[in-house]
């Protein structure tokens, strides 16, 4: 039940009173046995032949004397309680953490007859405390929560409301507890909610997510058409700008690499049409390598600038008036390549 064990501190003893001199340390209570009967209840401080230790004739105790402690401090202890019915028939789970108190602690003089009930041996007063608290700590859970709801319990913000019990005249909350052990306050309170309402929350939950899931793919059905009419609309203009962006790139590329731009999509067909720009420039500097100089002079440009106008499929407009011949598309193409 407890997580900071009852025993042993409970109680402690029976001890031998050294030298007819007793010292009590705060926190704790003395019972003083005269040859094993209980005789009084020392408080908190020494107790002496001047201060405590005497009979009604104030003749010094004698006879053999032993004490046993009573810790009188409040703890914590750990308490929980299972299957507890609710009003709409719900079970649920409580367990609390709550503070303490030992019965003698508002009736010191009590202590009497309860050593006279338990004797001298500490266990009994541990066992007989923590079994009847936990008792009565499930029997305060029943009482409480038989009149409330699942929600209103499980839900609450504060969840040590579930076990708030009705006040005393001072004010303070009166707990569970009618043995040695009494409760002053609950610390904290954990309630485990009914199987079957969580079993429903999840299936509640997997629907309502279902049903977001669909309403968001429907709000997106009016853009998604939107969006599939304008790329209809653009589809020829898209389409020609990605081929002229690609063009483009193997234009550059080519530059790099310096190989006509055909290369970068189709090596084999480009290499063919290298060659065989090659072979007609051959045969034709074969036919008409004597008149080279002449056509040079007559266009207006040097025998170099004319072989390389060649040898790219143009005929070199030099710096005369008149139409020139267009060169061809491997021409324009290559037009991207020259120095500007």
């Amino acid at each position: 039940m407890s997580d900071s064990s009852v025993l042993p501190v409970l109680v402690s003893g029976p001890h031998q009173v050294p030298g007819r001199e007793l010292v009590v340390n705060a926190g704790w209570l003395a019972v003083l046995f005269r040859n094993g009967v209980p005789s009084r209840v020392c408080r908190p401080g020494r107790h002496s032949a001047v201060t405590g230790l005497f009979t009604g004739r104030r003749l010094p105790m004698t006879g053999e004397l032993t004490v046993m402690l009573f810790d009188s401090a409040p703890r914590n202890v750990r308490m929980a309680a299972d299957a507890v019915r609710l009003a709409d028939a719900r079970k649920i789970g409580v367990s609390a953490v709550a503070v303490v108190r030992p019965r003698w602690c508002a009736d010191p003089e009590s202590l009497l007859d309860i050593v006279a009930r338990y004797g001298v041996l500490s266990a009994r007063y541990g066992e007989a405390a923590e079994h009847q608290l936990d008792a009565d700590f499930r029997a305060w859970a029943r009482q409480l929560l038989r009149e409330r709801d699942h929600d209103d319990v499980y839900l609450a913000y504060d969840s040590r409301t579930a076990l708030a019990g009705p006040s005393d005249v001072s004010g303070g909350a009166l707990g569970p507890g009618n043995g040695l052990l009494y409760v002053e306050r609950f610390v904290d309170v954990e309630v485990t909610p009914d199987p079957v309402v969580v079993s429903i929350e999840q299936v509640k939950d997997k629907v309502e997510i279902d049903v977001f899931r669909h309403q968001a793919k429907a709000a997106l059905v009016p853009l998604k058409a939107r969006l599939d009419k304008l790329r209809a609309m653009f589809e020829d203009r898209l389409t020609r700008a990605r081929e002229v962006h690609r063009a483009e790139t193997d234009v550059d590329v080519a530059a790099v690499y310096g190989v006509i731009p055909l290369f970068m999509r189709e090596p084999e067909a480009a290499t063919e049409v290298v060659k065989t720009r090659w072979e007609a420039l051959n045969r034709l500097l074969s036919e008409y390598a004597d008149m080279l100089p002449f056509a040079a002079e007559e266009l207006g440009v040097t025998p170099t600038e004319l072989l390389q106008s060649m040898a790219q499929g143009r005929i070199p407009a030099g710096g005369r008036d008149g139409d020139a011949p267009a060169p061809d598309e491997i021409g324009r193409l290559d037009d991207r390549r020259r120095p500007a």
